[in-house]
């Protein structure tokens, strides 16, 4: 099998500026990037709606069931309709933080910034907030675990929301940086401090989240962006960054091997992975790709 270019978001459409963050939710794509914009995209790459989001970077999204919440450096968290990208409010706004990443789980919206928190909001109000000591360039969530790096470590915190407080508690940390992606319940992967290998451990608490495998063959450049996901029961995962190179690895076994490599021709800042058989690619220049293993 291999990956093929599929369709392309046009150049009428797409972003002005760099992809920061690729989102697939409910069969739809959502993009966001540095020119401030938030775009909604069918799977074939066609443009149905774009909104003026912030006055500077997008760096993230998140999704309920009805609302598509960005973050910016413009210390602003806020919320969208997921089918028109109407605004719909302003969760929060801070003059002392950037919000770099946000995250929903357990009907809670989760914010890391610049300063090291992670802020829970739950019914769009604070419910509580963790600090962790370094800037969140990278969020990922499973159950009660929240998985954030920069550029030093990579720390697991359990967060626990009972009662009226937070219940947590840093759980391990790893040397790495950014990105890091859950694939599937059972495993997550993250780059090493160098940037060029990828690092492969299990969920799991009781083995101390134990290392799998160190995928060497990562990339000659740095890494930029990865995305893991379960199909057909069948673990993947998908890397890219400067050299231009989508690369799929299959995980078998709990062993990765290297299934196929897709030249992209644009340096990779963000994949997605979508439906069975179909991965997003967002780059420089904000341009949009769908590549499909055939």
């Amino acid at each position: 099998m291999s990956l093929k270019v599929s369709c392309r978001a046009s150049d009428s459409d797409k972003h002005e500026w760099d992809i920061t963050h690729l989102l697939f939710h409910k069969g739809k794509l959502y993009s966001a990037a540095d020119d401030g914009k938030i775009k909604l995209w069918s799977k074939d790459l066609i443009k149905e709606a774009e909104a003026e989001a912030h006055p500077c970077s997008v760096f993230c999204l998140a999704a309920n069931d009805d609302t598509l919440y960005s973050c910016s450096n413009d210390g602003t968290i806020k919320m969208w309709d997921l089918n028109t990208l109407k605004e719909k409010g302003i969760l929060v706004q801070s003059s002392d933080v950037e919000y770099w990443r946000v995250g929903y789980s357990a009907g809670c919206l989760f914010a890391g910034d610049d300063k090291g928190n992670i802020s829970v909001y739950k019914d769009n109000q604070l419910y509580g907030q963790v600090n962790i000591a370094e800037p969140i360039k990278d969020m990922v969530i499973h159950d009660t675990l929240v998985f954030t790096v920069k550029d030093l470590d990579l720390v697991i915190t359990e967060i626990k929301l009972e009662g009226k407080n937070i219940k947590y508690g840093t759980k391990i940390s790893f040397m790495g940086r950014a990105p890091v992606t859950l694939i599937g319940d059972k495993l997550f992967a993250f780059i090493t401090r160098e940037g060029k290998e990828i690092q492969l451990h299990e969920i799991c608490v009781e083995s101390g989240f134990k290392p799998v495998a160190r995928m060497t063959q990562g990339s000659e450049m740095i890494i930029n962006a990865l995305s893991g996901t379960v199909w057909n029961d069948q673990q993947h995962l998908f890397s890219g960054g400067w050299d231009k190179m989508l690369k799929w690895w299959s995980i078998k076994n709990n062993g990765p091997t290297q299934e196929a490599t897709c030249n992209v021709d644009l340096v990779i800042t963000s994949i997605q992975s979508g439906d069975n058989g179909q991965v997003f690619v967002g780059g420089a220049d904000g341009h949009i790709l769908r590549i499909d293993v055939v």
